[in-house]
């Protein structure tokens, strides 16, 4: 109880310096900030405009200060505005207040300090899962915080300097600068202990992973939450940590005496100083930035978030000019994988099994539909059985993220073992013959392969004709991919409808779908036939008219309830999008269905029509 009353008069008094704050307007970055949750928490991605997964893009982890949460930090720092400009992704984790009554990262509690445990683990975790989704360069993953995530953001390039590239701090604190709550009052309002003594401790943590890293402090000179002081002490802490990184000694190579200072003033803003230490090769590898009259807020910014000071240097292009002053445009490109396919591609007589051979301990994924293969495709994990006709498509990324371009094998099967995919079963017959005292007539339509396939719920989720893929990607996710089928109904004309049903063939499954949910639309869902990224929420005549479950065996029959036979387009094409009902866990939930380019596994629409 004490605990949880202590910091919440820490956040009140953070309240009452800052009472000009307010919620958070709308941001006029023109990316997509996208939700997400791993590991229990909530968070939030900025993915800026123009991002292209065949790119390499940097990312810094912004971390919010108590009471905050992700879209009143976007907002204050306006850290998304510059991710655009400057072509970057910007994660931003939330503390949830079943964690901390007050939302603070509890970097002042033990187990909150080590690598592999705690918070530091749910972060790193939650970056390697946005790594493993998006074209993220590995070294250049940099974390920032205000305040508590300031404090945070210190423990992380400690106990994970094999994943951080470079740490900024905001009002925050040396590494392990407290181990309570009594301690953490003690430590913001005079300072925690021995920064010499803590910057070992930095070191030790980060063990056989140690290396330079990159520190940029930020603090007011009026912060009477975290006092300055503390600002000092990061700085006197990381000079140690990346003395003994450099050669296991203290000896010198870099320390808290700055090579260079300079005093500067933001235009009818406040006037600010930098010191800058260099390590002795020359580069500036510590930063500190002390704003006078700032208080606890963020420098810079817009006074739309919550504790920024507009009137102060812009810490975020600081921090940017800061750590891109390490990305050596200079250096050797690292090798990639190099994968080869077993036999390779070529005229066979007969089934065959491929091997995909690659030149390290790689990840390869692969297609077999002719579609391009994305680190969301199957894994090769063992030789491929090529059956029949078979556009092969693979890359390989190793575990450094680099990856080599995607390679093309065509397998071309003369006369050989039959088709693997499961035969449809014959009752009822796909082309019943018509009963002679039956007036109704029976007709099979076939969807159209080219406008069938899937989109993803954002654009870096994908999307892609062919094969109909439903479900969620994992990672506390749902509701990632729908299908869209495609057919068309004209040749319906004027005959009146009795019924219909929706057959589909089961490709593939991973993970658990429990089950299904159907829309129809009179028409098409985008401006076009072929698949848009807006298929995925346009409007339909009826959504969730139907809901059924996965098929036991090969397909899966629907009957159409008579309500949604009007919306069967007789003089144009009708679209069906399929959404999967999964349960939100760490792995995928996918079904794929064969599209309309799968011949006799092709979608069938069964009409039933008056003569």
């Amino acid at each position: 109880m004490f605990r949880v009353k202590s910091i919440m008069l820490m956040c009140l008094s953070v309240i009452l310096m800052f009472s000009l704050s307010v919620m958070p307007s709308s941001s006029i970055a023109a990316g997509q900030f996208i939700s997400g949750a791993y590991g229990g928490k909530a968070y939030k991605l900025y993915v800026p405009d123009g991002y292209n997964g065949s790119a390499s893009y940097p990312l810094y982890v912004m971390l919010h200060g108590c009471t905050q949460d992700a879209n009143q930090f976007a907002t204050g720092t306006q850290m998304n505005t510059l991710a655009d400009e400057k072509g970057f992704l910007v994660l931003y984790p939330e503390q949830s207040s079943a964690a901390n009554s007050s939302k603070c990262w509890n970097w002042f509690e033990t187990s909150h300090q080590s690598r592999g445990s705690g918070e530091p683990n749910v972060i790193a975790g939650m970056v390697q899962s946005i790594k493993n989704n998006y074209s993220i360069e590995h070294d250049q993953v940099y974390v920032a915080g205000l305040s508590a995530g300031a404090a945070m953001s210190v423990i992380m390039g400690a106990t994970y300097p094999d994943v951080f590239s470079g740490v900024g701090v905001g009002a925050g604190l040396e590494y392990k600068a407290a181990t309570s709550t009594i301690n953490a009052f003690t430590a913001m309002s005079s300072g925690g202990p021995n920064p010499v003594q803590q910057g070992r401790l930095a070191f030790q943590a980060m063990g056989s992973r140690a290396k330079l890293m990159p520190v940029i402090v930020f603090h007011g000179t009026s912060d009477y939450t975290v006092n300055s002081i503390n600002g000092e002490q990061v700085i006197s802490q990381w000079a140690v940590t990346n003395d003994l990184v450099a050669n296991g000694s203290e000896d010198g190579w870099i320390d808290a005496n700055p090579e260079s200072s300079g005093n500067f003033q933001v235009p009818s803003g406040k006037s600010y100083a930098v010191n800058d230490y260099k390590g002795q090769d020359g580069k500036v590898w510590m930063k500190r930035v002390f704003v006078n009259g700032m208080g606890h807020a963020w420098s810079g910014g817009s006074s739309q978030g919550s504790y920024t000071d507009p009137q102060g240097p812009n810490a975020n292009r600081m921090m940017w000019e800061f750590f891109d002053s390490f990305v050596d445009g200079n250096e050797e490109p690292p090798e990639p994988p190099v994968t080869a396919a077993t036999p390779a591609g070529g005229i066979y007589s007969s089934a065959l099994q491929v091997e995909l051979v690659s030149d390290g301990p790689d990840t390869t994924y692969f297609t077999l539909d002719g579609s391009t293969p994305t680190t969301m495709s199957a894994i090769y994990t063992t030789p491929i059985l090529i059956t029949e006709t078979t556009t092969l498509k693979f890359f390989s990324e190793d575990e450094e993220g680099n990856t080599e371009q995607i390679k093309v094998e065509e397998y071309i099967i003369q006369s050989g073992e039959p088709n693997p995919d499961p035969e449809p079963n014959p009752d009822p017959e796909p082309n019943p013959d018509p009963d002679p005292e039956d007036p109704n007539d029976t007709s099979i339509l076939f969807s159209i392969g080219t406008e069938d396939g899937f989109v993803g719920k954002f654009f870096a989720d994908g999307k892609g004709n062919g094969d109909i893929k439903i479900g969620d990607k994992g990672m506390y996710n749902t509701d990632t991919y729908r299908g869209i089928l495609s057919f068309d109904t004209s040749s319906v004309g004027g005959s009146a409808i009795i019924s219909a049903k929706l057959r589909l063939y089961k490709k593939s499954t991973q993970g658990s779908v429990s089950s299904l949910q159907l829309d129809i639309k009179k028409g098409v869902y985008g401006s076009s036939a072929q698949i848009e990224q807006g298929d995925y929420s346009s409007l339909s005549n009826q959504t969730n008219f139907v809901q059924f479950s996965p098929p036991a065996n090969e397909y899966v029959e629907i009957e159409l309830p008579a309500n949604s036979l009007v919306d069967i387009n007789k003089n144009g094409k009708t679209q069906f999008r399929l959404k999967a009902i999964t349960t939100a866990g760490f792995s995928s939930n996918i079904i794929e269905f064969h599209g309309g380019e799968h011949g006799e596994f092709a979608p069938q629409l069964i009409l039933v029509t008056e003569e």
